[in-house]
């Protein structure tokens, strides 16, 4: 079964009502949310060899449902030895094609399912171009890193601590 398969075999107002119970920070969102389901209800599914996968993440302050995704047949990074892949900037277009894990039908419901995978489409934006640019941009600034000299990467970097720090300092701004 496919997320398209999903999508179709379900309206926006029970998705809707599952968004609202599983993101209720999300609210004010539900009209967007309403707009991309009514796009992927009639945008074509691209073929796609990987799998959505749904884990629950239970962590010592919280717990979510963590969204990514595998290669159907088995692939593996090879450097990592890792098999999750991050889903956040792919084209709605092969979301649709993708395959649902099988024990993600098991432990989660339809609703609940394109409830997350509609979280995680949108986490960047609710805009497929601006999506796009977001991944554009990234790719430019990774390229740009690539080509620098090390003493440059060394001026134009810093530690996670420091940038931990950093948005740690704006947090307590906010607050302010």
């Amino acid at each position: 079964m496919t997320l398209k398969d999903l999508i179709n075999n379900h309206d926006f107002l029970s998705v809707k009502s599952e968004l609202a119970r599983l993101y209720t920070d999300e609210q004010e969102q539900l009209d967007a949310y309403g707009d991309v389901f009514s796009q992927l209800r009639v945008m074509p599914e691209a073929l796609s060899d990987i799998t959505i996968r749904l884990t629950e993440i239970i962590d010592e302050d919280e717990s979510y449902i963590n969204v990514d995704g595998y290669y159907t047949d088995g692939t593996v990074d090879e450097l990592s030895g890792n098999d999750a892949l991050a889903l956040d900037f792919t084209p709605w277009s092969q979301w649709l094609g993708m395959k649902i894990d099988t024990c993600a039908l098991r432990d989660f419901t339809e609703l609940e399912i394109i409830a997350h995978c509609l979280y995680e489409m949108t986490f960047i934006s609710f805009d497929q171009e601006e999506i796009q640019s977001k991944w554009d941009e990234l790719k430019r600034t990774v390229d740009e890193y690539e080509k620098m000299l090390p003493e440059e990467r060394q001026a134009n970097t810093i530690s996670l601590e420091d940038f931990l720090k950093e948005i740690d300092d704006e947090h307590e701004e906010d607050e302010n």
